[in-house]
């Protein structure tokens, strides 16, 4: 007799459990926001960083800009009586020119690199003669030219670059006595080396692939050259010290390695 109650009362439990399963089915999915909740959250990637950017790579430009300095020369006449005199001349005019280089930052903010720049410069100036004030000589400086190392960091969210710099130069003059009372020679040229140091603020314009920049240098030439007379007793003329200041600005076009992260 236990069987059929047993098994009765087991269909009943077993139809009151399907009917609360149902009953809770057809309530969570009658509601479409409840289902909702039960999918998992949708998160959009986080945005990309923005490009930061560095000035390793290799650039060239131009730039324009005045330059002035001061030069000696000294006169030495030998024949029947010997003397020496020196006198110096200020020169002063423009120049254009360009420049290659690369450069390459490194711990956050320094920057190193290297450059060679070459100018066409108009630095000229006349002077008395030593030996006679109502003679002139002349002297033209007509192309400056350095090899350069500089050294530099970065500010204003690494969009501008303050530098010095510093290195080896050369510079190419003539020499004009037409006008002086020492005859000979009436007219040379000289290439001379020397060294050169200076400093300057690079910044990015509209795009990073270009910059600006605005520098000072100066140039040291000490060793001049002697010209003799052949013919006059070993008369000669040797140029001293020179000395040229310049104020330039300019641009440059960088090609490479500027956006990093």
């Amino acid at each position: 007799m236990g069987g059929p109650i047993m098994r009765r009362e087991l269909l009943a439990s077993v139809s009151a459990i399907a009917l609360l399963v149902a009953s809770g089915s057809a309530a969570l999915f009658s509601n479409p926001a409840d289902a909702a909740d039960l999918r998992p959250a949708y998160k959009a990637p986080p945005p990309a960083p923005a490009p930061v950017y560095s000035w390793t790579g290799c650039y060239v430009g131009a730039h324009v800009g005045w330059g002035w300095g001061s030069n000696n020369m000294t006169e030495n006449s030998i024949g029947f009586t010997s003397a020496s005199a020196t006198a110096g001349v200020d020169t002063s005019g423009g120049l254009f020119g360009g420049q290659v280089g690369c450069n390459y930052q490194f711990a956050g903010n320094w920057v190193v690199g290297l450059q060679g720049d070459f100018a066409g410069t108009d630095f000229n100036g006349r002077a008395n003669d030593p030996f006679d004030k109502f003679d002139s000589f002349a002297l033209r400086s007509n192309w400056l030219g350095s090899i350069t190392g500089h050294l530099g960091a970065t500010f204003l969210n690494n969009q501008a670059l303050a530098y010095v710099k510093g290195g080896v130069a050369w510079i190419h003059n003539q020499w004009d006595f037409h006008d002086a009372s020492f005859d000979f020679p009436n007219q040379f040229s000289e290439t001379r080396s020397g060294w050169t140091i200076g400093g300057g603020f690079e910044w990015t314009l509209w795009s990073p692939a270009w910059t600006a920049f605005v520098e000072y240098n100066f140039y040291q030439f000490n060793h001049g050259s002697t010209r003799t007379c052949s013919d006059c007793e070993g008369s000669n003329v040797q140029t001293g010290r020179q000395q040229i200041n310049t104020v330039k600005v300019g641009v440059n076009y960088k090609f490479n390695g500027f956006l990093g992260q």
